[in-house]
């Protein structure tokens, strides 16, 4: 009887995986439905938060070898980079920041190697979430999902934000570029593992 079991184990887990990936393609193919609008990011595991105003440290203090790519702007005078390998894992592919009293946030989808950077009015953080995954990272923002490669909506429409121009190259070369620069480096590491 314990084939049985697993063979009733495995199909069942088959329609779950069916039933939750046609119901994220719905999302994704259309406006999401009205009381999903209204839970917020609270409705599909998929949507995560991105990093707000992470901390960065000096340049000095950096610890990079020259040849750490990273992902650096110019904004509002103020010099920022972020390692591209900052950008891993479901909860850390979007960085919604302020540089110089501008609005930046700098995206990276870490299964496609694709980085974007947009900014927006005001000076406050863009609310912008990580969506999920759809042929490479999907951003939220306001209710809808969007591509990040190419900023077009799955369902129609643009990205609200426009993009902003910034250099991916070496830690090295922005350094000696930009030498009053600050850099975002990730997460702390736990006790015992290295970042």
């Amino acid at each position: 009887m314990p084939s049985a079991r697993t063979g009733l184990l495995a199909a069942g887990g088959l329609l779950a995986v069916g039933a939750l990936a046609a119901g994220v393609y719905g999302l994704l193919t259309a406006d999401p439905p009205e009381p999903i609008v209204r839970q917020g990011p609270v409705a599909t595991p998929f949507i995560t938060p991105g990093k707000v105003r992470p901390p960065t440290i000096a340049a000095a203090e950096a610890g990079l070898g020259d040849d750490e790519p990273v992902i650096g702007v110019v904004a509002g005078g103020r010099a920022r980079a972020y390692r591209v390998g900052a950008f891993v894992g479901v909860t850390g592919q979007v960085v919604n920041d302020v540089v110089g009293g501008v609005p930046v946030t700098v995206t990276h989808c870490n299964q496609t190697g694709c980085s974007r950077v947009f900014t927006g009015d005001g000076s406050d953080p863009l609310p912008v979430l990580t969506g999920g995954y759809m042929e490479g990272l999907l951003l939220m923002t306001h209710g809808r999902f969007y591509r990040q490669s190419d900023g077009r909506a799955p369902a129609g429409g643009e990205f609200p934000y426009p993009g902003m121009e910034f250099e991916r190259v070496p830690w090295g070369q922005w350094r000696v570029a930009h030498p009053g620069t600050d850099v975002y480096v990730g997460d702390p590491a736990p006790a015992g593992k290295a970042n």
